[in-house]
């Protein structure tokens, strides 16, 4: 991914202001910065669910990028469906039912939940479900704002261990210090005034640079 020169105003906000850089394949991005510095928007953006101000960003023509928002409640409104009918619209054409109910299973969801309206589920459980999406899509490249939101230390520990194993390219935003320091190859830290600071390294690193004891 190639970034160049991107901005993006809210009212009287300046949430990203003239950020540019290259993006490596393989690598890990933890997204950190303040509530309300520009995460989000730029997570976003790399998504292409918002559009910059001024400024371009161009993805390889061999990239599938997969996006998971920080509130993904508005994906689960069904009243007239169940779990195992929304995990279906995702799968692809070589996914049988038995790896539907394999997924579902992996991600805690016995038998007796398939029969559940999406709208019912608590916000770890929509987590949860989204995961399942991004998996059957096989996405070479995630884009997560803040994946670890309503999931308890087992669960979190559980999706630390797959994202581990993810062998494509990695954007997350996160305020869990551990989930950050056990992931990221790479650190941006958004600044106030929409700039983003690249650190070349571990979060370990990043916090040496800034002399912040963990």
């Amino acid at each position: 991914l190639k970034v160049a020169g991107i901005s993006k105003r809210f009212g009287g906000l300046q949430a990203l202001s003239d950020v540019g850089m290259t993006i490596e394949r393989g690598q890990v991005y933890g997204l950190i910065g303040p509530n309300g510095a520009g995460k989000t928007t730029l997570l976003r953006m790399l998504a292409n669910d918002l559009a910059p101000d001024r400024g371009t960003l161009k993805w390889s023509e061999n990239t599938d990028a997969g996006y998971m928002a920080q509130d993904v409640s508005d994906q689960f409104l069904q009243k007239d469906s169940n779990l195992f009918d929304w995990m279906t619209s995702y799968r692809q054409p070589t996914d049988d039912d038995q790896q539907i109910r394999s997924i579902l299973g992996r991600l805690l969801f016995s038998a007796d939940d398939l029969p559940k309206e999406p709208h019912v589920l608590s916000g770890g459980e929509k987590n949860r479900m989204s995961f399942g999406r991004l998996m059957l899509r096989r996405h070479n490249v995630l884009l997560m704002d803040e994946p670890t939101n309503h999931l308890d230390m087992e669960s979190i520990e559980s999706l630390q261990l797959a994202l581990d194993k993810f062998a494509g390219t990695l954007f997350f935003v996160s305020h869990d210090r551990e989930f950050v320091s056990t992931l990221a190859t790479r650190v941006w830290e958004i600044q106030a005034g929409g700039t983003v600071v690249d650190y070349r390294g571990s979060y370990e690193e990043y916090l040496a640079s800034r002399g912040i004891e963990d």
